[in-house]
């Protein structure tokens, strides 16, 4: 029921209560409303109608009977005078709601929309994270929610689309879409600034990667990772070990070193560690092994096989600490951009996958071996009926790539005959030896890391 009514008094209040919902006027603009619901609790909402450059406005001021009458129009007075001066009370509280909120801007959005939508829901919430804070926040996360129009969103995509990561910006499209639409349902900002956008605007649509590399290629890849004195040795196991392996890039850096059996040659990839959320033992190449033994004594003693490169425990005079213990999921990627890798086209890390793939096929790798050596889930019923882990054929599939690998590493002649052999008489445990010893120098850093364990505290 609506309509104006003089001479309102708390009785006046109380009856219009009693005989149901109510949205009568008490005069100015100043309204009493109650659903069915809240009449039958003797409780309303007094809200501010207004006028703002021509559109019609509301601004709840309080509940009844929290807010008396009096106190209502007081409320309403004041809200009156700032709208006078220009001010649009309803869009102030909001504003004032997001700064107590400390997410006025877009990088506090981001926040919290990823806290309500994104981490409890999302299958891979690490890679929504990654994305604003390396994509969207460094472009527009210091801008006012109110104050981003559709040229800001155009600067982020185009941004991302310059540094060569089409996906990427796709998601990003997608992203900051879900972000203001979670804002404006809020009524944080009126409208939705990347709404009108689609992946045309942005990376356009999405081309599977070819890209692998051939032997010359990986060939570079050794010289090169040798020859950057700010590569690392750290950094150029991990590039052997991802080939070597046919793991995804995280399986690998954030493994504990508990997960691997180097005396049986076994890594144990537990569900919550692999994309597929399945328990897989993954056989080890004595090569591999090789290079894990070095892995490990450069760890120092953590329970990390790549543990984090820099404990943060201050940063601008604030207290924080690293958002990992293991290495960051950047890190590798930054790292392989010091590499000049002049003679080579670009490839990225997901492509080190592709690139073992294409290779395991070329040595005469069955290819439904070669796709459980990538943990590649089957197809159709397969899935349901075969269980079988293929783990020995893994393993002579492992140890030929390995052996292949090893070579490039030293510089070898890639001879298919010579690596098919090494990975039989392997499988059958004729090497006694694993490929090339520990230098002197790290066989100290173990001793020491194993002096430094056993000395008591």
């Amino acid at each position: 029921m609506n309509g104006l009514t003089k001479n309102v008094t708390d009785k006046t209040l109380k009856a219009w209560l009693s005989a149901g919902p109510v949205d009568r006027s008490v005069g100015d603009g100043l309204t009493f409303v109650a659903k069915e619901a809240s009449a039958r609790l003797g409780k309303a909402s007094w809200v501010l109608r207004y006028r703002y450059l021509g559109r019609q406005r509301e601004k709840v001021l309080g509940r009844y009977p929290d807010i008396s009458l009096k106190d209502a129009r007081d409320l309403a007075r004041q809200d009156r005078g700032q709208v006078q001066q220009g001010v649009d009370v309803a869009v102030k509280k909001r504003l004032d709601r997001l700064q107590a909120l400390e997410m006025e801007n877009v990088r506090g959005l981001g926040e919290l929309w990823f806290q309500r939508h994104i981490k409890n829901r999302h299958k891979h919430p690490d890679v929504v994270e990654r994305v604003l804070r390396l994509h969207i926040n460094p472009v527009i996360g210091d801008i006012a929610i109110r104050d981003v129009r559709p040229i800001h969103i155009d600067l982020v995509l185009t941004k991302v689309v310059s540094g060569g990561a089409p996906t990427v910006a796709n998601d990003a499209l997608r992203y900051l879409f879900r972000m203001f639409h979670f804002a404006v349902k809020r009524k944080w900002t009126e409208t939705n600034p990347a709404h009108g956008f689609d992946i045309s605007d942005a990376g356009g649509t999405e081309v599977p990667r070819e890209r692998w590399l051939s032997s010359d290629d990986l060939a570079t890849l050794a010289s090169d990772m040798r020859e950057t004195p700010t590569f690392g040795r750290i950094n150029e196991l991990a590039v052997w070990l991802l080939l070597a392996l046919c793991v995804r890039k995280m399986e690998l850096l954030s493994a504990k070193v508990t997960d691997f059996d180097l005396e049986k040659g076994v890594w144990k990839l537990l569900p919550n560690r692999n994309k597929t959320k399945s328990f897989i033992e993954i056989p080890l190449p004595l090569e591999v092994v090789a290079w894990l033994r070095e892995v490990v004594v450069l760890a120092c003693g953590s329970p990390y096989l790549f543990p984090a490169r820099r404990l943060v425990r201050v940063r601008n005079g604030v207290p924080r600490k690293n958002r990992f213990l293991h290495v960051s999921p950047d890190t590798l990627n930054v790292a392989l951009k010091r590499l000049p890798l002049e003679d080579i086209e670009h490839f990225t890390v997901h492509d080190m996958r592709r690139t073992a793939r294409t290779h395991l096929a070329a040595l005469g790798v069955d290819w439904f071996i070669a796709e459980r050596a990538l943990n590649h889930k089957l197809r159709g019923t397969e899935r349901i009926y075969d269980q079988h882990d293929y783990f020995e054929q893994r393993r002579q599939a492992l140890s030929r790539w390995a052996a292949m690998l090893g070579a490039i590493n030293r510089g070898e002649p890639v001879n298919p005959l010579k690596i098919r052999l090494h990975a039989e008489r392997e499988a059958s445990g004729r090497l006694a030896d694993l490929p090339g010893q520990l230098p002197a120098a790290l066989i100290t850093r173990q001793a020491a890391n194993e002096s430094a364990r056993s000395s008591p505290v």
